[in-house]
């Protein structure tokens, strides 16, 4: 009985011990240019419509609009009802959590001009976060009909 030794296996009588893999990878390969192909195939054409649901609320009394409403006008100005507050983040974070309103209901309404940057929204949400307010309201004007 002779054995030959290969780069892959023992030739010989018996069960070979090494796999080969050579097939598994030329079906991955196959499979992910089938995929690359058409993926974009299936993609939409058309941006998603997504209808927005509507609902009422009610109106919020005039104590609470001054005591718990930050807004932010067409400027970039912060104002807590009518009490202009800092620019600065972390200096508005300071003066917000001195508010003993904010402080004991944890609750803040957000109304901005629609002509500001969301950045400064998101400093607005920002400085509420770190000055303790857990849930953060956005006011609207009911008035105006919805963008479509």
């Amino acid at each position: 009985m002779s054995h030959k030794v290969t780069a892959d296996a023992i030739q010989g009588e018996g069960p070979v011990s090494a796999i080969n893999v050579t097939p598994l990878v030329d079906v991955m390969l196959c499979l992910l240019i089938i995929f690359m192909v058409s993926t974009p195939m299936m993609a939409p054409k058309q941006p998603q419509k997504i209808a927005v649901p509507k609902a009422k609320a009610q109106a919020i009394a005039q104590e609470q609009f001054l005591l718990a409403t930050v807004s932010v006008d067409a400027k970039g100005d912060v104002f807590m009802g009518t009490v202009a507050l800092s620019r600065d983040p972390a200096t508005m974070a300071n003066e917000l959590s001195s508010n003993a309103r904010l402080k004991e209901d944890g609750v803040a309404f957000v109304q901005g001009d629609s002509n500001i940057e969301f950045s400064r929204i998101v400093e607005v949400l920002v400085a509420l976060r770190t000055a303790g307010v857990s849930k953060v309201g956005f006011l609207t004007d009911p008035k105006v009909p919805p963008r479509t």
